[in-house]
């Protein structure tokens, strides 16, 4: 007999706005994301984008599925390629581009990895990608050069970027073919600027600060509106001494990166694990997210205040489990559940967080692959867009889940974890409460689940939608040899009250879809 799981929803307690901003993802001169994903180099056999001069290097079914994905906001061009990017490099005729080696990506020991860091010869710069983010409607994002640039160099960007043409890049973008301004609104100073491994490591966040400093000032002068993000660390001490130091004025938002279940360097590991105790490590590991979060907003509260306008951009996130993963990688439906119970957390707490970035968008630990003849749109790709497609703009925080529970072990950088419920559950709504959206997650591994809903102050139409992200197996892929076998499947459902009893299969996300009664 199938286990019965109580949620009580009560549709007139509290509700937070949505930040539509979490919603976002990430490109970067690593892998195969730009070089031969973004941006064809490599005969292919599908169309190319004719209708777009910028883009006439870019695929159309690439372009479509980007579109698709409705990403709110796209960061560019890293990463840790964004402190050896000079963007000057990549302006201007094709012919005249500068063909650089990949200084993050493509030294010592990474060069043993073939694809891991391409040449760059710079076809996709500055205008095709606030062309692309135009095309598919997203808010750009652009992280400055701090490692090996010059805040006269990020201050020539903003300019290049936002200036009219009475100035000098503005002019010279001009000369480039845009004459309107691009408005670039978020600009990022340094990305993991603490870690040895990037170019211009800081080892103090004091020295950060000032040097921060230098960078702002510059590029305010250029834009006093746009809205600057600075490098955040779980480090002890760094984020504090480094916001004090700054202040208010200079900083608009605290970046944070997560991966999980965490890097495995080894060479000769070429598939990704597939077990109950990695299942359900990953499963219960979303908590670390909310954690991160929480410790991050106190912080900035300790800092600057509990007014203070500062918010955290957790601007790269996402599943990572090899190193040859940053050339290229696919992700099956255990994947696909971890993301959307990722995605329920930065819902809850988007007035903390409400920038997130899901690190990177095609091929490279993308949400979608390319290959010569197709695309293939990963479990990962389908979470999101269910997401973005099926929530409404507002969370309801009186929500009760009553539930059995399961422990974890240990998994790489995952802690084990006890008296983790199985079902997970978001409700969401529209401005005027006459839409609503219920978001549920069944982490059993092999158990189906019965939710029985509970209802206040929200009659329901007699019909509803139900969206449903499953396949038989957790490890199931979709692959260019079979490109459709797990999709969004949705239904019409009838018959709802104010007590509704749902099937939730194992291994599941499900989103109800109700219209309120006239």
């Amino acid at each position: 007999m199938e286990k019965e799981s109580i949620i009580q929803i009560d549709v007139n307690s509290s509700k937070k706005p949505i930040n539509q901003m979490i919603y976002g993802n990430f490109v970067e001169h690593l892998g195969q994301c730009i070089n031969n994903g973004l941006w064809a180099y490599k005969p292919v056999n599908v169309p190319l984008v004719d209708s777009n001069p910028r883009l006439l290097g870019m695929r159309q079914d690439v372009l479509q599925a980007s579109k698709d994905l409705g990403i709110s906001i796209l960061r560019a061009f890293g990463g840790c390629y964004s402190d050896v990017y000079h963007w000057k490099d990549a302006i201007g005729p094709y012919i005249n581009r500068k063909i650089v080696r990949n200084k993050a990506w493509g030294q010592g020991i990474k060069r043993v990895i073939v694809g891991l860091g391409p040449k760059i010869k710079n076809f996709f710069g500055t205008d095709e990608f606030l062309t692309f983010c135009e095309e598919i409607r997203a808010e750009p994002y652009l992280n400055v050069n701090y490692g090996t640039g010059t805040p006269e160099e990020a201050a020539d960007w903003v300019e290049y970027c936002n200036g009219s043409e009475d100035t000098e890049y503005g002019l010279l973008r001009v000369k480039n073919g845009r004459k309107k301004p691009y408005n670039v609104k978020f600009w990022g100073i340094a990305n993991e600027i603490y870690g040895w491994w990037e170019k211009g490591h800081e080892k103090y966040p004091e020295n950060y600060a000032d040097n921060y400093l230098k960078f702002a000032k510059a590029m305010r002068e250029k834009d006093p509106s746009i809205k600057l993000i600075a490098c955040g660390c779980q480090k002890e001490g760094w984020n504090q001494t480094l916001l004090k130091k700054l202040g208010e004025d200079w900083i608009d938002y605290l970046s944070i990166h997560k991966y999980l279940p965490g890097l495995r360097t080894s060479f000769l590991r070429s598939k990704h694990p597939h077990n109950n105790r990695l299942y359900y490590a990953l499963i219960a590991s979303p908590i670390l997210f909310e954690d991160i979060i929480s410790e991050t907003w106190k912080d900035i509260t300790t800092a600057l205040g509990k007014e203070t306008h500062v918010r955290i951009a957790f601007d790269e996130w996402g599943v990572w489990y090899l190193l040859t993963d940053v050339i290229r990688t696919n992700y099956n439906l255990l994947d696909g559940i971890w993301t959307a119970l990722i995605l329920m957390i930065f819902q809850k707490m988007s007035n903390h967080c409400p920038i997130a970035n899901w690190a990177q968008l095609i091929n490279c630990i993308g949400t979608f692959n390319s290959d010569p003849n197709g695309i293939v749109l990963t479990p990962v790709y389908l979470a999101l867009k269910m997401f973005v497609d099926h929530s409404y703009n507002n969370i309801i925080e009186g929500v009760e889940v009553s539930c059995d529970v399961f422990n974890s072990e240990k998994y790489a950088h995952i802690p084990k974890f006890q008296n983790t419920p199985f079902i997970a559950c978001n409700a969401t709504v529209s401005d005027k409460s006459d839409n609503l959206a219920i978001i549920l997650v069944n982490k059993h591994f092999i158990e189906n689940r019965i939710a029985k809903l509970k209802i206040n102050g929200f009659n329901p139409n007699d019909e509803g939608t139900i969206i449903e992200l499953n396949s038989e197996s957790t490890n199931d892929y979709n692959t260019k040899n079979n490109r459709d076998k797990i999709q969004l499947k949705d239904r019409r459902v009838h018959n709802f009250k104010q007590e509704i009893k749902i099937k939730l299969p194992a291994h599941s996300v499900t989103i109800l879809k109700l219209k309120k009664s006239k």
